[in-house]
């Protein structure tokens, strides 16, 4: 199977404590430091082994994604062997000391990856995040709360809005598809926050709002579809439109990834919205969006050409079946079923934690859930075509998760004729919009950028420019 990111958990607590005989002449005692290729990158891991009132104690960080101190539940030491067991991440480490040095292997979701490890001293640092806005801010921001048609779902908000009488152009920025707080927050970067903190200094209010059951913001996420998260966005963009200084006319939306699907069903229903801004928007069904994204992230994470096809051949009979069989009382237990034929039938590499029979459950279930049929099943251009205020929308070259070659050529067909819109695509930008070498999401994280300036500029400048 191909080696996906390791992705750790921070704050683990759960220790299981071990004697240790003569634990001051321990040769394992110390700080070490190595690299495990994930996903064609390098990404530090060190361990941090101690003795205190003669039990080992195992701390791990990695640095490169922001995750320090995550406690081992387990250390046992045998002679020149080490095993470090970190269960709450799924993950394992057999070493063995020779010379000084630690030689073994790093187990995780299945994937056994070498890992070579040395002492060190000193502190670690995760990477930079130098677009991280700082107080003072040159403008006025305040804590709100926002009601929702549903008495359930109240969203809870960061409004900014620049110094001066106004009115000025304003915006409502909703998130990509997972629980997003407000700043859109993903291993370091905070994309939202800095966005608003550019417009609002150039001259445009910004309300950026936690998702429902995220943060502040009451209500469950889990139960809600893109749909539902419509709602919750027009209810953020009366509540924006109300507000004193905000001009009128020019109150729009902007919305990244699902957020790309998101603006259109609110501004084809809502024709007082001024405009909106797709950041790497959706133009074509889920059902085409999901084996385009992993075809291509495969190819860039190095898999192997025979795996691709069989990975893609089996979502594509997945969604198919869903197109299918979505309105079914039985799709989940039914979906299962032919899950489990078609590994058999395509000779699937079925992930060695895991057999046929759970992995073809655990993949139905993920498939099955109210908010992936809803995206699978979906037409954006249904609501695009509709959308009566001017449109832009915005694609990262380098975005392997909504493509410009699945997506742009579509967006433009819709918006060829669409008064006032335009479709821009942005050379090394990724789906985050940063600039980057492959596109990857395992880059993510190692990118000190947050957003492009480049883009940063573009975006503010067409909306100031609107007419």
């Amino acid at each position: 199977m191909k080696k996906y990111m390791l992705l750790f958990t921070t704050a683990l607590t759960f220790l299981f404590t071990i004697p240790v005989v003569n634990a001051q002449t321990n040769p394992f005692i110390g700080s070490w430091l190595g690299k495990i290729d994930a996903s064609g990158l390098q990404l530090r891991i060190a361990f941090h082994i101690s003795e205190q009132e003669n039990i080992i104690i195992t701390k791990m960080d990695s640095p490169d994604q922001n995750s320090f101190g995550n406690a081992a539940h387990k250390t046992t030491i045998s002679g020149d062997h080490i095993t470090i067991d970190l269960p709450l991440m799924g993950a394992k480490y057999d070493g063995k000391l020779e010379n000084d040095s630690l030689k073994g292997t790093f187990h995780q979701g299945g994937n056994e990856i070498s890992l070579q490890m040395g002492r060190f001293e000193g502190q670690l640092s995760a990477p930079k995040r130098l677009q991280i806005p700082q107080a003072p801010f040159p403008y006025k921001e305040k804590e709100v709360t926002i009601k929702t048609p549903d008495p359930k779902v109240k969203l809870s908000g960061t409004l900014t809005i620049p110094n001066g009488k106004g009115p000025f152009p304003a915006v409502i920025l909703i998130s990509g598809s997972g629980p997003q707080d407000r700043n859109e927050e993903l291993m370091g970067h905070k994309p939202f926050h800095v966005l608003a903190d550019y417009l609002s200094r150039n001259g445009i209010a910004v309300l950026r709002y936690d998702d429902r059951g995220v943060g502040k913001s009451t209500g469950d996420f889990n139960k809600a579809t893109s749909l539902d998260f419509a709602k919750d966005a027009e209810a953020a963009w009366n509540f924006l439109h109300k507000q004193k200084g905000v001009n009128k006319t020019k109150t729009g939306i902007i919305g990244h990834s699902e957020g790309g699907l998101i603006a259109p069903i609110v501004a084809s229903a809502n024709k007082h919205v001024g405009f909106i801004v797709l950041m790497a928007g959706p133009s074509v069904p889920g059902g085409i969006i999901i084996p385009d994204q992993q075809e291509l992230i495969m190819r860039a994470s190095g898999t192997d050409e025979k795996e691709i096809r069989q990975q893609t051949e089996l979502t594509q009979l997945i969604i198919n079946y869903i197109f299918q069989n979505a309105s079914s009382a039985s799709l989940q237990q039914d979906l299962t079923v032919q899950i489990e034929k078609w590994i058999k039938e395509l000779n699937f590499p079925v992930p060695k934690s895991s057999s046929p029979k759970s992995f073809a459950r655990q993949t139905a279930y993920s498939y099955t859930t109210d908010w992936m049929k809803t995206f699978i099943t979906t037409s954006p251009s249904d609501f695009i075509k509709d959308v009566t205020c001017p449109v832009l929308a915005l694609f990262g070259e380098q975005d392997l998760q909504v493509s410009v070659r699945a997506n742009m050529e579509p967006m433009q067909q819709l918006l060829h004729s669409h008064q006032g819109s335009s479709v821009h695509a942005f050379p090394k930008l990724n789906h985050l919009f940063q600039t980057s070498e492959t596109g990857s999401p395992s880059e993510y994280l190692l990118i000190e950028e947050t957003l492009s300036p480049t883009f940063l500029e573009y975006v503010s400048n067409w909306i100031l420019n609107l007419k």
